[in-house]
Formats: C-alpha cells, sequence, structure tokens
C-alpha cells in the first residue's frame, strides 16, 4: 500500500546515499545485515556518504529558498527499546550538497534488531511557502531506512520462548518481560523478555523480524510499546531510581534511566510519576506516541 502524505515530497533521486560501513581499527568495512560479533560492550562506528540537492528538493516540495531543513540519523534498538538521535546536519539551499555521515553508538544502548533512519527533515518554514507545502517542524519530507540485527552470546535484552501453561503466567498472554529491582545490577541479567510459544502469531513476528510483513510490523509495534511501558513502569515505581545518581555503565539503573530520558526528554522523573499516577490515560497515550505505536515506515 502507497502511504499518501498531507505535502508534497520530493522524488527520491533528490538525495543520493551510498551503503551503510562499519568503522574499525582496520579501516571500513561494509555494513552486513547481521553482526555477528557485536556484544554490548562494543561501541558501533557508522559510516556513509550522501549528496543532496537542497536547492531542487526545496523547490519541488513548495518551500522557500530560506525554509530550514536538516538531514538526520535516528536509530531505534528493539531489545532496549531505545531511541534517538545519531547525527544532524543543516542542509544549505545548494544542490549536490555533499555530506559524510559519522556517529557512534554505545553497545549498552543497543541488542537485538537496530533500524537507521535517514532522513530530510523540515526544521523551520518561511513566508511564501506553497499552501501544498509541510508547515509543521518535523516533517519527514524525504526518508531512507536500514535494518541489521545484532546477535552476540549474551545481549543486553535477552529474549527466550517457552510454554506459559508451564509457568505461572496467564497461558494466552504473549509475553512476559521480567525485570530484577537491584538497580547495580547488570542489566543485561536483570532483564528478560518470555515469548510465549503457544502465541503463534506473536511467534511468527518475531521469528520474521528482519523482514517482517506488514502484519508482523504491526505485532511488533505492540511489543515495543508494551516493553517500554513496562520498561517506564519499572522505573517510576522503584523509589530507589535517582536522577542524581550516576549508575554503573550497564547496570539496570542507568539502562531505566536512560529509557525515561530518551522517551521523555523534556520531562524529569518526578514529573512523570506524578502524570502517571494522577493522569494514567494521559500517560499512557505519551507511551503511544514515545514508541510509535503503529506508525507506518
Amino acid at each position: 500500500m502507497t502511504r499518501v502524505f498531507p505535502f508534497l515530497r520530493p522524488p527520491a533521486d533528490v538525495v543520493t546515499v551510498g551503503p551503510w560501513s562499519r568503522l574499525t581499527p582496520d579501516g571500513a568495512e561494509p555494513l552486513t545485515d547481521t553482526l555477528r560479533d557485536w556484544d554490548y560492550s562494543t561501541t558501533l562506528a557508522l559510516h556513509r556518504a550522501g549528496s543532496v540537492d537542497g536547492l531542487r528538493l526545496r523547490r519541488l516540495c513548495g518551500l522557500p529558498i530560506d525554509a530550514t531543513l536538516d538531514v538526520s540519523v535516528q536509530w531505534f534498538a528493539s531489545s532496549s527499546a531505545l531511541r534517538g538521535r545519531a547525527w544532524r546536519i543543516s542542509l544549505p539551499p545548494e544542490d549536490g550538497f555533499e555530506t559524510s555521515i559519522d556517529f557512534r553508538l554505545p553497545g549498552d544502548d543497543l541488542g537485538g534488531g537496530l533500524e537507521l533512519i535517514t532522513s530530510v527533515i523540515l526544521r523551520a518554514s518561511a513566508p511564501g511557502a506553497s499552501p501544498a507545502a509541510a508547515t509543521r517542524p518535523g516533517s519527514v519530507l524525504w526518508s531512507d531506512r536500514h535494518r541489521l540485527t545484532l546477535e552476540a552470546d549474551s545481549t543486553l535484552f535477552p529474549i527466550a520462548t517457552a510454554d506459559f501453561h508451564e509457568l505461572p503466567y496467564p497461558t494466552g498472554a504473549a509475553w512476559y518481560l521480567h525485570i530484577d529491582e537491584d538497580l547495580e545490577a547488570a542489566a543485561l541479567g536483570s532483564i528478560l523478555l518470555l515469548l510465549n510459544e503457544r502465541h503463534t502469531v506473536v511467534m511468527r513476528a518475531v521469528e520474521a523480524a528482519s523482514s517482517p510483513t506488514e502484519a508482523d510490523r504491526r505485532v511488533l509495534s505492540a511489543l515495543r510499546t508494551d516493553v517500554l511501558r513496562v520498561l517506564l513502569d519499572r522505573a517510576l515505581t522503584l523509589d530507589d531510581l535517582k536522577e542524581d545518581v550516576q549508575y554503573p555503565t550497564g547496570s539496570l539503573g542507568a539502562l531505566l534511566l536512560n529509557v525515561a530520558r530518551t522517551a521523555f526528554p523534556a520531562f524529569s522523573l518526578e514529573a512523570l510519576r506524578r502524570e502517571r499516577e494522577t493522569a494514567p490515560a494521559l500517560f499512557s497515550s505519551r507511551v503511544q506516541e514515545s514508541s510509535q505505536l503503529l506508525v507506518e515506515a
């Protein structure tokens, strides 16, 4: 199904991007779809070259020459449910603008599937724009997605399958996220996502995560949202979790704080606790927005 946008978007050829490369001490190597030598202590250094027709893009999008545009890269890690902006540069109104994308992602934040989204985004419009042009800051005018799988002997966010009929969980449930309470303990050994072997829809979606169908994407979206919700619930109900405490790298406390800060950068931990207690429905909606529940790619 073709997605219809409520504003003008340019043809794909206004942006030319090369393949992703992984930077190592020995140089650059092509970024494969699966990194079998990755582990949570590995910092992922990535590179990509590109060229953007900034002037033509503005014209085809109905934007004036002084509209402010950015080229940026966002990332999302499925196992940790963390996301963020890895890189950004302002796009000048000139054609053939060459750019070199370089950034590093700490292994503590990653695990499972990693999605890299390269986008041209409207930061601010200007007088003289077409009525059909994008007006809202953050509108995506062009985007490209790359997905890869990070494998390790022990991932940051272990996932296991089990028959819930043999466990103290509802037999018809799709999954259960176990989280310990020791904030100083390693996140690696403190969190376990259990998938119910009896739930064929979920099992099929997870097994097809590297190349999901539309139905699989919806299931995985619901899974990501619920994982984020449970992580936030744990962060907000553990009174010992404090923003002014420096938890060890890779610890459960560091992960939970990172989840809260990444999901809601404009809110303090205490503000989130108050809203969750006094306006749970509103808080639930914020979680949906932050996790981009059922947002089409």
